[in-house]
């Protein structure tokens, strides 16, 4: 059903319609804004990357192939546009902080609520911490949904150095999670 609303708004904004559009961005808002963070470390960043991607996705609309999945195409060029702010912003390296993120569980107790928040932090701390082609891996498939294949193609890597890339960083998130008690 998702995926046919989603076809739907593509038409609409290959014809020029912005409010199907902003339909569309809606549908992948958060978790695309939280990938760019994640990704980023800076908000400031983030949020231009964001808008980047906007732009860039609303100018290359009529190029979308629908063979492929729009999630995979969008994160892509969230990914580029990340990638070259980035490199813009090396020298003024900037920490993420995890009040930046907000953390919503599904129960509405004081309890839930700084468990969830203290874990956000650990796996927050953990994941900013891993080698720059581990993070890549396992932000763009945690966040992206990315197929290992679209990640390779993506990241000019084999596939099976992709595969590699994330494996370590899993292992290395149990491993510190282990010694952390967290789980």
């Amino acid at each position: 059903m998702e995926r046919i609303l989603e076809s739907l708004l593509i038409e609409k904004c290959r014809k020029g319609e912005h409010s199907a559009f902003r339909d569309l961005v809606k549908i992948y808002r958060r978790q695309l804004f939280s990938y760019l963070m994640r990704l980023t470390g800076d908000r400031m960043q983030a949020e231009d990357a964001f808008q980047e991607t906007l732009i860039k996705v609303w100018k290359a609309i009529g190029k979308y192939d629908h063979k492929d999945r729009f999630s995979s195409w969008l994160f892509s060029i969230a990914h580029n546009a990340a990638m070259d702010s980035i490199r813009k912003n090396k020298l003024r390296g900037s920490l993420f902080h995890s009040d930046d993120i907000e953390v919503h569980t599904s129960e509405s107790n004081p309890y839930s609520d700084v468990v969830g928040q203290e874990l956000r932090e650990i796996l927050d701390s953990i994941i900013d911490n891993l080698p720059e082609k581990q993070k890549q891996v396992f932000l763009l498939r945690e966040h992206g949904e990315m197929s290992f294949k679209e990640i390779s193609e993506l990241t000019g890597e084999p596939l099976n150095t992709v595969l590699g890339h994330m494996h370590y960083a899993v292992e290395k998130i149990k491993r510190v999670l282990r010694k952390k008690n967290a789980i």
